[in-house]
């Protein structure tokens, strides 16, 4: 594969699999039991996520390199803490899969609003972008509630399940993002109400954004080929 391609996604078939892979987290996810299985198949799926995104959106080798190594740092931190409990990486592992969702972010986003024509894999970039936002923001609670446990308050359909639980972060995440408060979960903490804030903004801001944004690259384009057409036709 030629990584230093300038076309826009050269390989549109590693973005599907990088969008079916989000939608996996953030729809199938919340519904596998958290047995020691479903813990361990959780994991892989995020490490894959992470290897799709890479090879869809970055183009910098060194930062894709960097991308694979965290993603094999994460995975193997989680499966040493799943077979070894009492071991702990006091949340390094969770800093690990924050570090490289921000990096997917920026490289998404960068792919998304690159110069040049409307198609669908910038569309299925939007979307995964979205998709990766809420996805983020998601371990980012759960980074602050491995410090501080009480920093979202849960109501009593999520009692008893642990803090590292990923289906009531991702829902909590995604139900800020998109601003659909259900009043079963709210933050409680500082720096978990700013956090809230943040994606909200962001949950509201984004799609009209990626909108006009798209909208205007797509007029633009149109405007060029129609100027193209008019000097072409113009007598010499």
């Amino acid at each position: 594969m030629n990584r230093r391609s300038p076309s826009f996604w050269h390989e549109d078939r590693l973005l599907s699999f990088f969008l079916a892979f989000l939608v996996i987290m953030t729809i199938f996810v919340p519904m596998v039991g958290m047995s020691r299985p479903g813990r361990i198949a959780i994991d892989l799926i995020f490490a894959l996520m992470l290897l799709s995104g890479a090879l869809a959106t970055v183009y910098k080798r060194m930062l894709m390199h960097l991308i694979i190594a965290l993603t094999i740092l994460e995975f193997a931190a989680d499966l040493i803490v799943e077979f070894n409990p009492s071991f702990s990486f006091r949340g390094w592992d969770t800093a690990l899969k924050l570090s490289g969702m921000a990096i997917l972010v920026v490289m998404t986003l960068k792919q998304t609003f690159l110069p040049g024509p409307v198609n669908v894999h910038r569309v299925m970039g939007g979307v995964a972008a979205y998709l990766l936002i809420g996805v983020t923001w998601a371990f980012g609670y759960k980074l602050l509630m491995e410090e501080v446990p009480d920093a979202i308050h849960f109501q009593s359909s999520f009692a008893g399940i642990s803090t590292g639980e990923p289906a009531r972060l991702l829902y909590f995440s995604f139900a800020t993002l998109t601003t659909v408060s259900y009043g079963d979960a709210y933050p409680v903490h500082r720096v978990a109400r700013s956090l809230a804030i943040s994606e909200a903004l962001i949950g509201q801001l984004y799609p009209a954004i990626l909108i006009a944004t798209l909208v205007g690259m797509a007029l633009q384009t149109r405007f060029n080929e129609a100027l193209k057409e008019t000097e072409f036709k113009r007598p010499t």
